[in-house]
């Protein structure tokens, strides 16, 4: 038996996850630390979808990034999709060459397995993860500058630092003006 979304529908209620279901997906979204969108906003949004009576599984981060076709940056910023794709293992890019678009994409077949809701969590907190620690890289990419994804790890790591210590010192995270370029911890 393949998945249904009525089933993801219950993972997400289960978890208390807001969401909107539509037609034939579930969409919902993530706040982030590191990653802003076109408008600025710090969120990313996620689509749930499954293909092929549901023996098919999407999970897409549509319109993460633009970068036009003929962009002179393009090598830079399809070395640093690709990298951020070899280091992660989970998640690929897909770019649209006819308007720029860049998405993030997780799918596998399921045939006649059901998605568990672990699976499904995985997926879920892994492309926003993923997406949250090389935002720094591909962005810098899209930029035209280097696309390093050693220093967005680096970031990443000491937003991480910075959120236990937080958590720690009994800290709330937002209370505290800081620039995430200014955040350098050191153990």
């Amino acid at each position: 038996m393949a998945t249904t979304l009525a089933a993801l529908e219950a993972y997400m209620v289960a978890e208390g996850l807001k969401y909107s279901v539509h037609d034939d997906y579930i969409r919902t979204s993530f706040a982030t630390d590191l990653y802003r969108d076109q408008d600025g906003d710090s969120s990313v949004f996620i689509i749930t979808r499954l293909d092929e009576d549901g023996e098919y599984f999407k999970l897409i981060a549509p319109n993460l990034y633009n970068y036009p076709p003929d962009g002179p940056n393009r090598a830079e910023v399809f070395r640093t999709l690709l990298g951020v794709c070899w280091r992660s293992k989970l998640i690929k890019f897909e770019y649209d060459e006819r308007d720029g678009e860049i998405r993030a994409i997780i799918e596998f077949p399921l045939e006649d397995a059901p998605l568990t809701a672990k699976q499904f969590f995985r997926c879920l907190n892994g492309i926003v993860q993923i997406i949250d620690e090389y935002h720094a890289a591909i962005a810098a990419a899209i930029a035209g500058g280097p696309g390093s994804l050693d220093a967005a790890e680096d970031l990443s790591e000491n937003v991480r630092r910075a959120e236990r210590l937080y958590t720690t010192t009994g800290i709330k995270k937002r209370t505290v003006p800081v620039r995430v370029s200014d955040l350098f911890l050191e153990e």
